[in-house]
Protein backbone atom coordinates (compact mmCIF):
# COMPACT_ATOMS: atom_id res chain seq x y z
CA UNK A 1 0.00 0.00 0.00
CA UNK A 2 1.42 3.34 -1.04
CA UNK A 3 0.32 6.92 -0.47
CA UNK A 4 0.98 8.74 -3.73
CA UNK A 5 -1.41 11.69 -3.34
CA UNK A 6 -3.08 13.79 -0.70
CA UNK A 7 -6.43 12.46 -1.91
CA UNK A 8 -5.30 8.87 -1.27
CA UNK A 9 -3.98 9.85 2.18
CA UNK A 10 -7.44 11.12 3.11
CA UNK A 11 -9.04 7.95 1.72
CA UNK A 12 -6.76 5.76 3.83
CA UNK A 13 -7.66 7.79 6.92
CA UNK A 14 -11.34 7.16 6.10
CA UNK A 15 -10.77 3.43 5.68
CA UNK A 16 -8.91 3.23 8.99
CA UNK A 17 -11.68 5.03 10.83
CA UNK A 18 -14.38 2.93 9.15
CA UNK A 19 -12.56 -0.28 10.09
CA UNK A 20 -12.48 0.91 13.71
CA UNK A 21 -16.14 2.02 13.70
CA UNK A 22 -15.23 5.69 14.08
CA UNK A 23 -16.62 8.77 12.34
CA UNK A 24 -15.08 9.35 8.89
CA UNK A 25 -17.10 12.35 7.62
CA UNK A 26 -14.33 14.92 8.08
CA UNK A 27 -12.00 12.86 5.92
CA UNK A 28 -14.70 12.34 3.28
CA UNK A 29 -14.92 16.10 2.80
CA UNK A 30 -11.16 16.51 2.72
CA UNK A 31 -10.80 13.70 0.16
CA UNK A 32 -13.53 15.06 -2.08
CA UNK A 33 -12.03 18.56 -1.95
CA UNK A 34 -8.81 17.27 -3.53
CA UNK A 35 -8.64 17.15 -7.34
CA UNK A 36 -8.66 13.81 -9.09
CA UNK A 37 -9.26 12.15 -12.44
CA UNK A 38 -12.59 10.29 -12.33
CA UNK A 39 -12.53 6.60 -13.07
CA UNK A 40 -14.12 5.92 -16.47
CA UNK A 41 -17.75 4.69 -16.53
CA UNK A 42 -16.73 1.24 -17.81
CA UNK A 43 -14.19 0.71 -15.01
CA UNK A 44 -14.45 -2.74 -13.37
CA UNK A 45 -16.51 -2.77 -10.17
CA UNK A 46 -16.99 1.00 -10.40
CA UNK A 47 -20.21 1.11 -8.38
CA UNK A 48 -18.68 -0.91 -5.54
CA UNK A 49 -15.44 1.11 -5.62
CA UNK A 50 -17.33 4.39 -5.48
CA UNK A 51 -19.38 3.11 -2.55
CA UNK A 52 -16.11 2.30 -0.75
CA UNK A 53 -14.60 5.73 -1.48
CA UNK A 54 -12.48 4.98 -4.56
CA UNK A 55 -13.79 7.25 -7.31
CA UNK A 56 -10.63 8.61 -8.93
CA UNK A 57 -7.35 7.36 -10.32
CA UNK A 58 -5.60 9.06 -7.40
CA UNK A 59 -7.67 7.08 -4.90
CA UNK A 60 -6.55 3.78 -6.41
CA UNK A 61 -2.97 4.65 -7.36
CA UNK A 62 -0.88 2.77 -4.79
CA UNK A 63 -3.60 0.30 -3.81
CA UNK A 64 -2.74 -3.36 -3.49
CA UNK A 65 -4.78 -6.46 -4.00
CA UNK A 66 -4.76 -7.03 -0.23
CA UNK A 67 -6.16 -3.55 0.39
CA UNK A 68 -9.01 -4.14 -2.04
CA UNK A 69 -9.69 -7.59 -0.58
CA UNK A 70 -9.87 -6.01 2.89
CA UNK A 71 -12.55 -3.66 1.51
CA UNK A 72 -14.66 -6.61 0.36
CA UNK A 73 -13.74 -7.10 -3.27
CA UNK A 74 -13.13 -10.63 -4.48
CA UNK A 75 -9.72 -11.71 -5.78
CA UNK A 76 -11.04 -11.58 -9.33
CA UNK A 77 -12.52 -8.10 -8.84
CA UNK A 78 -9.33 -6.78 -7.22
CA UNK A 79 -7.20 -8.16 -10.04
CA UNK A 80 -9.47 -6.57 -12.67
CA UNK A 81 -9.43 -3.21 -10.84
CA UNK A 82 -5.65 -3.13 -10.62
CA UNK A 83 -5.20 -4.31 -14.22
CA UNK A 84 -7.49 -1.55 -15.45
CA UNK A 85 -5.58 1.01 -13.39
CA UNK A 86 -2.19 0.35 -15.01
CA UNK A 87 -2.91 2.14 -18.33
CA UNK A 88 -4.48 5.09 -16.49
CA UNK A 89 -1.31 5.85 -14.53
CA UNK A 90 1.19 5.09 -17.27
Amino acid sequence: MSVLSTRRYYLLKRLFLRRNCLEEDVWVGKQQAEPGVALPPEYPSLARLTELGYSTVEDLNGATSDELLDQGLTKREAAAVLAALAPLIA
